[in-house]
């Protein structure tokens, strides 16, 4: 036998050494089922428009790739971006970038996850916190949505598993690797920068001030600093400041008015459902006792506070403490995305400990136990996931379609104001300009300057000028529309039109306005009007 063979059969013999672990088995077949699972569930929500910070990540690429006009967000890091131009470059179509920048990095999320919990913990709680997390409602529902959460997810644990690995062993690579996945985390979704805040808050508990004599986590803060400046430059060069996304988010103007953000301890609840909560209730209630129990021998030795179950309560609080106190307002479920696997942990806490409660009645109860607790779990949280795909399937139809018209109906050099300014750019492939809360003075000035040759006027957006659409209820109920500017209205009842007042021209001194979508009388709340410019 050549050294060749002798490599292959060795590669063999491994591969059977490790199929011989049933975790190893196990979390390939959870990884495989995952992913039939999100394959399925991206079929049915084929054909859904995409909603606004979906059409921006995709006009961006547009952007990039083909030259499709469009003002770049400071606020959105460039990486998915620059990926989906990239993909969309070689020829591959948006379902290709649905697949490849979201399904995929949902499902490998799964696999990370595993990887993270094993290594705080042990293979059963790994096991059965991927198991858990790649089920969540929330999680499955935004696998079909075309966002960079998962890719930004899939390098926050990654950074995470290496600074548990470098906890335990001090080695420059891990340090490394934990500076640079934390970084790339933050090159796909801003949030990401909590990543590093929960490792210094476990690394003063754990090494108090001598933390700043550690030459590792000095490696990991400078990789991670060296790994962020590409995208500081980025900033200046697109924006004129390497710190060009700061102010949005830092500045208290930006946040004034809005109520504390309660609302994040919902998702707390709402991720896991009743029955996984009340396993996370039992495994936080058992971590906060056995802790309490055990702080003085804690604080006197430093080799006890390798604490993994601390590590991810400090995740759950300085998250839920950041979005409440910091962020404030509405908080949607993707920006909280982080606390799911460490729910999920808390829950496979308190599944082993009913396991081992049980297992002194009967030593296979447990696995029949489990088996029910993930049954509910799927039953439960994938027909929640379908019906909310279904429930958002036809969302925001009317301005795909009205902008699919417009590019059929327009040169590439034409313009459209449009309040939905990131999707009729992704569905139009035209430069839009929004008059979003914009006074009749300076929207004669942007008719006077731009010379568009459309207007889309939608009630699907909220932002219109009142002189432009109003809308309302009658006290018996019914719905009013009321398009003053282009003296129409109409009436609803149900769902149901009863009358309407639809003017198909209107004349406006300088400019004519004509009715062009809806083709036919279906209305659905969206009107473009073609302008058509008399000098």
């Amino acid at each position: 036998m050549d050294n060749e063979q002798k490599k292959i059969e060795s590669r063999k013999q491994r591969v059977k050494l490790w199929l011989k672990n049933p975790y190893n088995l196990g979390i390939l077949l959870i990884v495989l089922a995952s992913f039939i699972l999100r394959i399925y569930l991206n079929s049915k929500a084929a054909g859904s428009t995409l909603w606004w910070d979906e059409a921006e990540y995709m006009s961006t690429s547009k952007h990039w790739a083909f030259g499709v006009p469009y003002d770049l967000n400071s606020q959105r890091p460039p990486l998915f971006q620059l990926l989906g131009a990239l993909l969309l470059k070689l020829g591959f179509s948006e379902y290709a970038l649905q697949f490849l920048l979201v399904l995929v990095p949902s499902t490998l999320l799964i696999l990370f996850i595993y990887l993270l919990a094993k290594e705080m913990f042990n293979e059963k709680i790994g096991i059965i916190s991927s198991i858990g997390t790649g089920l969540i409602w929330s999680y499955l529902f935004w696998s079909t949505r075309f966002q960079p959460d998962f890719l930004s997810l899939d390098f926050q644990i990654l950074g995470l598993l290496f600074f548990w690995k470098l906890l335990k062993n001090n080695n420059y690579r891990y340090a490394i690797l934990t500076g640079l996945f934390s970084a790339l985390g933050f090159y796909f979704k801003i949030t990401a920068l909590l990543i590093p805040l929960f490792m210094a808050i476990y690394a003063f508990y754990k090494d108090g001030f001598s933390l700043f004599k550690n030459k590792f986590y000095w490696t990991a803060a400078l990789s991670f600093v060296i790994s962020f400046i590409p995208f500081m430059m980025w900033q200046y060069y697109a924006f004129g400041s390497p710190l060009a996304f700061a102010p949005s988010y830092a500045s208290s103007n930006a946040r004034e008015g809005r109520e504390l953000g309660w609302m994040t301890l919902s998702y707390y609840y709402i991720f896991p459902k009743i029955l996984f909560f009340a396993l996370f209730a039992i495994g936080a209630l058992y971590f906060i006792f056995k802790f309490v129990l055990t702080l003085d021998i804690q604080i006197k030795e430093r080799k006890n506070r390798l604490n993994p179950e601390l590590f991810a309560a400090i995740i759950l609080i300085i998250t839920a403490a950041y979005f409440i106190f910091f962020t404030k307002g509405t908080i949607e479920d993707r920006w909280v995305f982080i606390i799911a696997p460490f729910i999920m942990i808390f829950s496979a806490q308190g599944t082993v400990l009913i396991e081992k409660f049980l297992k002194k009645f009967n030593k296979n109860i447990s696995i029949l136990i489990i088996i029910i607790f993930i049954g509910f779990l799927t039953y439960y949280q994938v027909q929640h996931a379908g019906a909310l795909i279904e429930a958002k399937k036809t969302t925001y139809e009317p301005v795909k379609e009205a902008s699919l018209y417009i590019k059929e109906n327009s040169n590439p050099d034409e313009s459209v104001l449009s309040v939905s300014y990131t999707q009729t750019t992704t569905y139009s492939e035209r430069r839009v300009y929004t008059y979003a809360k914009m006074d009749k003075e300076n929207f004669t000035k942007l008719l006077e300057e731009k010379k568009p040759s459309y207007i889309m006027v939608s009630i699907l957006e909220p932002h219109h000028p009142n002189w432009i659409i109003n809308q309302g209820y009658s006290q018996d109920g019914k719905w009013m529309l009321n398009m003053e500017y282009f003296n129409s209205s109409m009436v609803a009842y149900n769902n149901q039109v009863l009358s309407y007042d639809i003017k198909a021209s209107i004349d406006k001194g300088p400019y004519k306005f004509d009715v062009v979508y809806p083709t036919s009388n279906q209305f659905s709340g969206l009107f473009v009007y073609k302008i058509t410019y008399k000098s």
